[in-house]
């Protein structure tokens, strides 16, 4: 099991190491820059958008952490004088089969170095994990959702979604996420009466290209639904997009009605 927060803020460090805000959660605590880790206390996967007018740089740090060394986060997703969005193809550092251990309720932060002509939105989402992640086997059928709803630049904004064709009766595995809009970031599953909130870098263009862990099991399984108990899905942007489309990679697990 996984799930995914994140740091967002429109910011000028000015070439000095800064804080990002930590964005509002649902589901873990956050207090200003400050989101102290949850029970999955294990860093399977961070990326990070940074404007790069200069030579900037960003990292996650932690009381445990310094105790050793911050964790640099590079290759980074990057734009100049523009708020950043996802690259084509994703930049992730991914830790699946060597997750970086944090600990359960200490504060997380996200520290941006960069100078840009003036603030732009800048970014880090972490996947936190319960430990090494196994790839999610099985038969795997992609399915297309759509959204409707006007997202809240910087915020964790839930959207409800319709699916463009009905599923058969049965029981779901959701194991992979393509999520787009104009501005999109970061796209998380809400399972109805889960915990945690597994996600995926966003994309705003049908030719860019994700990072492969996100598709077809590379992260495991992000949760299960009954067809009639679809999940829906919080989206992070740059932007108030007003239109989103999902790529859902799924495995049924049970046919037919419960």
């Amino acid at each position: 099991m996984f799930t995914t927060i994140a740091f967002q803020e429109s910011v000028d460090p000015g070439g000095v190491y800064n804080q990002l805000t930590a964005v509002l959660d649902q589901h873990v605590r956050v207090s200003g820059d400050d989101l102290f880790v949850p029970d999955l206390n294990q860093v399977i996967a961070v990326a990070a958008g940074i404007d790069t007018t200069v030579e900037s740089f960003v990292r996650l740090t932690s009381p445990s952490m310094r105790g050793m060394v911050r964790f640099q986060i590079d290759p980074y997703n990057g734009q100049s004088a523009a708020a950043v969005e996802p690259d084509s193809p994703h930049k992730v550092c991914d830790l699946r089969q060597n997750p970086l251990q944090l600990v359960a309720q200490e504060s997380l932060n996200a520290e941006t170095n960069s100078n840009p002509a003036a603030a732009q939105i800048q970014w880090t989402v972490v996947w936190l994990g319960d430990g090494p992640v196994a790839p999610a086997v099985g038969k795997i059928y992609s399915t297309i959702a759509t959204g409707a709803t006007t997202l809240v630049a910087s915020t964790w904004t839930n959207v409800a979604i319709t699916l463009d064709e009905d599923l058969p009766r049965g029981r779901y595995q959701l194991v992979g996420l393509r999520a787009r809009s104009a501005g999109l970031v970061a796209a998380r599953a809400v399972f109805i009466g889960g915990r945690w909130r597994p996600g995926v870098l966003g994309v705003d263009a049908q030719t860019d290209l994700e990072h492969p862990m996100f598709r077809y099991g590379g992260l495991g399984v992000f949760g299960e639904f009954e067809d009639v108990d679809l999940f829906s899905i919080d989206c992070l942007s740059v932007s108030a997009d007003a239109a989103e489309d999902f790529v859902m990679d799924l495995i049924q697990v049970r046919a037919g009605p419960a």
